[in-house]
C-alpha cells in the first residue's frame, strides 16, 4: 500500500541528523485548469453535477493568478458566501461541499481570498510581499492530502474556543481530503466527515476538519477515524506530523494542537461544523463586523450584502482567460528535511 510505505519511511527519517534542506529538485507536476489542453479556454465543471465551472485568469504561480466559480447560467458567485454548505443535489446530511485549493503533492499556498470581491482562489502571499509555497517535508511533496475548506463557514475571530482559550482564525473551517486521487484548483467534492485535529496557529484556532470524498473507490469502507487506521495505518500519523512540522523550515518552531494532540471524532466535528456554519450567518447578515472581508452574495436573499448579476460586483470579475503555468522558483521544488523525534519549540 502507498500509504504504508510512505508512512514507513517517514518513521525511518526521524532517525536523521537535523537538515534544513537540500539541493535536491522536484519536477512541477502538471496542474490542470481545463478539460483538454487542445481547448484550453474551455471552462472546466467543478462538481459531479457540473452546478458550478470554472473561470480563471493568470498563470498559476503568479500574483495574477485567480479562480472563480459561475454558477449554471454563467454568472460568477462568491466562492466564500454562494457554494452551499452542503450539495443541493442530495439529502443525505452527512455530506458536505468540500472546495479544494490545495491539490495533494502540490505546493502553491492558493486560498480563498475573503478581501477580493467574489472571494476567488489566490496565491496567499508573505509579509514581504513574496508568493507564498509550502516546504517539501521528506518524503512528501508539498501537501500530503487534497486541502480546501467548507465555505458558508467561519472561525470568527471574536469566538473563544472553550477547550483552548484560543480564538477563531478569521477564515472558513480548513478541509483534508483522503482519496486516492489528487484532485484540481476549484473543485467542488462532495465528502463525508471522519474526524478531525484542532491545529493551534499563531495563538488561534485553525480546525482541521479529515474527509474522504463519497467518489473513492475506500468511501463504502471508512466512516470514522477508527476505519482510517484500519484501512491506512500510519496516515494519521503523517497528517499530524506534516501540520506539526511544515512551518519548521520557515520558523525553526513545531506548531501545537488542541485536545492532547488527539483526533476528535466525526461528531464532535460535525458540531463544528455547524458551529461555524452559525457564525457565517452572522457574519452574512450583517450582525458580525466584517473588517475587510468581501460579502457581496448573489444567493443568501436575507442578507444587507446581497447582489445580482447586473450589479458591479459580479461584473467586475474578468472574463474567463487562463495561461499555461510558471514554474515557481527553484528554491521552492527543494526537499527540507525535519526530524520528527523530538520537539523543535
Amino acid at each position: 500500500m502507498h500509504i504504508y510505505k510512505a508512512t514507513v519511511l517517514i518513521f525511518a527519517v526521524q532517525t536523521i541528523a537535523t537538515v534544513v534542506a537540500s539541493s535536491i529538485v522536484l519536477p512541477e507536476p502538471k496542474l490542470v485548469l481545463s478539460n483538454d489542453d487542445d481547448h484550453y479556454n474551455e471552462k472546466r465543471c467543478a462538481d459531479v453535477d457540473c452546478l458550478y465551472r470554472i473561470r480563471s485568469k493568470g498563470s498559476l504561480n503568479t500574483k495574477d493568478f485567480t479562480l472563480y466559480l459561475e454558477n449554471s447560467q454563467g454568472v460568477p458567485i462568491s466562492i466564500f458566501h454562494d457554494l452551499p454548505l452542503q450539495p443541493m443535489t442530495r439529502s443525505d446530511p452527512d455530506i458536505f461541499n468540500m472546495v479544494v485549493e490545495i491539490p495533494r503533492w502540490s505546493f502553491g499556498k492558493w486560498e480563498t481570498n475573503k478581501e477580493t470581491v467574489m472571494n476567488p482562489i489566490k496565491q496567499d502571499c508573505e509579509k514581504n510581499g513574496t508568493l507564498r509555497f509550502l516546504p517539501n517535508l521528506f518524503p512528501i511533496r508539498g501537501y500530503p492530502v487534497n486541502y480546501g475548506a467548507f465555505m458558508q463557514t467561519f472561525e470568527d475571530p471574536h469566538y473563544i474556543t472553550p477547550e483552548t482559550g484560543t480564538k477563531g482564525d478569521n477564515d472558513p473551517i480548513d478541509v483534508v481530503e483522503l482519496s486516492e486521487t489528487p484532485g484540481y484548483i476549484g473543485q467542488v467534492k462532495q465528502v463525508k466527515i471522519l474526524g478531525g485535529l484542532c491545529l493551534i496557529d499563531q495563538h488561534a484556532t485553525d480546525w482541521k476538519v479529515v474527509t474522504i470524498d463519497i467518489k473513492d473507490p475506500m468511501a463504502q469502507n471508512i466512516d470514522n477515524m477508527d476505519d482510517v487506521e484500519q484501512y491506512y495505518p500510519g496516515l494519521q500519523d503523517v497528517i499530524r506530523n506534516w501540520y506539526r512540522d511544515y512551518k519548521v523550515p520557515s520558523t525553526g518552531h513545531q506548531n501545537t494542537f488542541g485536545f492532547a494532540d488527539r483526533y476528535l471524532d466525526k461528531e464532535y466535528m460535525t458540531s463544528v461544523i455547524y458551529e461555524t456554519h452559525g457564525l457565517w450567518r452572522a457574519l452574512i447578515n450583517g450582525k458580525t463586523d466584517r473588517n475587510v472581508i468581501q460579502t457581496a452574495t448573489l444567493t443568501n436573499k436575507n442578507s444587507p450584502y446581497k447582489v445580482n448579476a447586473n450589479s458591479p460586483e459580479v461584473r467586475s470579475v474578468p472574463k474567463n482567460d487562463p495561461q499555461p503555468s510558471t514554474p515557481p522558483p527553484e528554491k521552492y521544488q527543494r526537499w527540507s528535511f525535519v526530524p520528527s523525534s523530538k520537539d523543535q519549540s
